[in-house]
């Protein structure tokens, strides 16, 4: 038996990112846990951001933001950008994270996440008491010795080991193990009807 939920905020698992914005004066960081991607050509993503949030104004000045996604041992760090206002502090210099130079951009990314993404906005859409804001991912950066050994092309996520983020019951996780490859996991797919 089901039980029915109503209408709710809930999907899981979800990235938990933190978003960089602002400029040269003052850089802020944001924790977004409504985020993803929404096309492979170009690469472009989502983020919805609250109406009165200081970071939505600092994105509309500059028209760009970096996506950083930490690793779950960065949660207190994460949590904590998503609660403190980045109007009353620096975030930065709260956190300890470094900010390091972008390619494409002039807001930079996070050292310390193994992940980041720099973005520039090229739509924005009211959605409730949020501004639905579309980017194009113009550059991606990965640690290193996050890449899979095998193929420097691929990601390890194992070693990434990304936070992600629960809505409604709101909770940070680790993702679990690696069941199979997308793809390539069919291939041992049986149906139903075959057996």
């Amino acid at each position: 038996m089901k039980k029915q939920l109503k209408s709710k905020d809930i999907l899981f698992p979800v990235p938990a990112a933190l978003v960089v914005c602002g400029n040269e004066k003052k850089y802020n960081i944001l924790t977004i846990g409504w985020i993803g991607m929404v096309s492979s050509t170009p690469p472009s993503l989502v983020i919805s951001i609250q109406k009165n949030r200081y970071s939505l104004e600092l994105i509309r000045e500059t028209k760009e933001f970096t996506v950083n996604i930490p690793s779950s041992e960065q949660y207190l760090e994460t949590d904590y950008c998503g609660v403190a206002s980045g109007r009353d502090t620096d975030k930065f210099a709260d956190t300890g994270f470094t900010q390091l130079k972008s390619l494409k951009i002039k807001t930079p990314i996070i050292k310390e996440c193994p992940f980041n993404l720099e973005c520039k906005l090229t739509q924005e859409i009211p959605l409730g008491e949020h501004i639905m804001l579309l980017a194009e991912a113009v550059e991606a950066h990965i640690d290193e010795d996050k890449m899979d050994p095998e193929n420097r092309v691929n990601i390890d996520i194992g070693k990434v080991n990304p936070l992600v983020y629960c809505a409604t019951v709101r909770e940070y996780w680790t993702i679990g193990k690696k069941l199979g490859k997308s793809f390539e996991s069919y291939k041992k797919f049986v149906p139903k009807k075959a057996k």
